[in-house]
This record gives structure tokens, sequence and C-alpha cells, in this order.
């Protein structure tokens, strides 16, 4: 999936490093944000496929987030990395506009899945 860019945001520098490390040994593109302001400015200046955001984010939560990423690019396929897996919770995250979520701790071989399941949707959307 080269030439794929993923946006990863997350407040934990482990976490994005992880992140980023693992889909670009998976051939994928990255960057990564720390902040959601950060986020917002990356995608001001490039497009990007896919959004990864974590739970919260400097105290925001993953789905204010989306709120924001939506008035910048509001095609941008999102996954937000949750904690809860109740029906209320995916609920919420759906209902925010995000495509999937990932339940904490990540199964990467999972993650992966989705992540290319996510794409391959909006792929054939736009086809």
């Amino acid at each position: 999936m080269k030439n794929t860019r993923i946006l990863i945001v997350a407040d934990v520098r482990e976490t994005v490093d992880e992140l980023r490390d693992f889909f670009e040994l998976n051939d994928f593109d990255t960057e990564v944000a720390l902040k959601s302001k950060v986020a917002l400015a990356i995608l001001e200046e490039r497009r990007m496929d896919l959004a990864i955001i974590g739970f919260k984010v400097q105290e925001i939560p993953g789905i204010e987030i989306l709120k924001e990423l939506r008035t910048k690019d509001p095609c941008i396929p999102v996954i937000l990395i949750q904690g809860s897996g109740s029906k209320r919770t995916k609920s919420l995250i759906k209902k925010a506009g995000a495509q999937e979520y990932v339940p904490n701790p990540i199964d990467r071989i999972a993650f992966l899945h989705t992540v290319k399941k996510v794409l391959s949707t909006q792929t054939s959307k736009v086809i």
C-alpha cells in the first residue's frame, strides 16, 4: 500500500512511534501528531488517506478531534482507538463519523486488517 498516507494522532510519544514504525514496516507512509492542532496543520498541508486517533489527545476526547479533522477534510476515513468495546461506545463512535474503532490493547494484526478494510471500502466508494 505504498503511497497510502496515514495520519496518527495520539499524545503519547511511544504510541505514535510504535504505530508509525508498524505501519511503515507494512508499506504505509505516515505522519504523526501529538496535538490536535498539529494534526489539523498536517491536513492543511497534505492529503491523507486515513486518520487514526487516540482515545484522548491532550485531554481532548478522540471524538472531538474527529469533528475538528472533519472541518479540514470532510471525507477522510477515521479509525478511533478506544478503551471500551461496549455497544454504547461503538454507537457513539459511528455516530461521530468514524468508520471503525480499535479497542485497547491493540492487536496489531487485527488493526492492520481493519486499516486495509477501511481503505478498500473508501477506494471502492471513489470508483
